[in-house]
């Protein structure tokens, strides 16, 4: 797979289509979540938080850790999965089922090289960069509640979002996602490029690509979680 691309202009075409499917495909639907993701977590945390003996300064925080530490990096990854793995699993299944793997070999074309490796190059640069943004987007959709609700005044959630904030849990979610983004790629190219059947199986796999990615997500995300915390 990382073996020098043949014809480099083409290798570049592959990698931004796959960039701008990863990215500006998946944009909306992560911008959508993430906005009210921030938005329930912080009404939550409102309510669970409703003592007058803790400061509302900590609603924000909550908010905060949760999202950059578990919410934006994991559930945005699972979510991810389900958008991003099945089209990849399915995208290269179909050109196995139907012979265009086999014939870009035959014609000399590295076809590991041409098809996987731009799939996981684009992964591993658009969904952290998704992370980031869904992460951004969460803490504005928390902002929000605060203008157009009594339960958490603005002034305490600025104050919050930057009270007793450690960089390192900046390189931990930063882990998980490079981590994350490398499984949903790989195994979802994995399952595709190996895949044997008819169009229904086709359709199992890519369902099996989901859920194995997800456990995946699940398992890693608890490994790094007890190693670096």
């Amino acid at each position: 797979m990382f073996s020098k691309p043949d014809n480099w202009r083409m290798y570049r075409k592959q990698f931004f289509e796959q960039c701008n499917f990863v990215g500006m495909q998946a944009l909306p639907v992560v911008a959508i979540i993430s906005l009210f993701l921030g938005m329930v977590m912080t009404l939550q945390a409102a309510y669970m938080l409703n003592n007058p003996i803790v400061p509302k300064s900590v609603i924000a925080t909550v908010v905060r850790d949760s999202m950059l530490l578990e919410i934006a990096p994991t559930g945005i990854s699972a979510i991810l999965a389900g958008i991003v793995g099945f089209k990849i699993t399915s995208e290269i299944g179909y050109m196995r089922l139907y012979e265009q793997i086999d014939a870009m070999e035959m014609m000399g074309v590295q076809s590991l090289n041409y098809i996987v490796l731009p799939r996981i190059a684009a992964a591993m640069l658009t969904i952290p960069c998704l992370i980031i943004f869904a992460l951004t987007l969460s803490m504005f959709g928390g902002y929000v509640v605060a203008v157009f609700s009594s339960r958490v005044p603005i002034d305490y959630y600025l104050t919050g979002l930057i009270t007793n904030f450690k960089p390192y849990e900046v390189l931990v979610a930063a882990v998980k996602t490079i981590t994350f983004s490398f499984v949903i790629s790989s195994v979802a190219c994995y399952l595709g490029y190996y895949f044997n059947g008819s169009s229904v199986e086709l359709s199992r796999t890519s369902t099996r690509s989901v859920t194995l990615n997800c456990v995946l997500i699940l398992a890693l995300d608890y490994i790094i979680t007890s190693y670096m915390l």
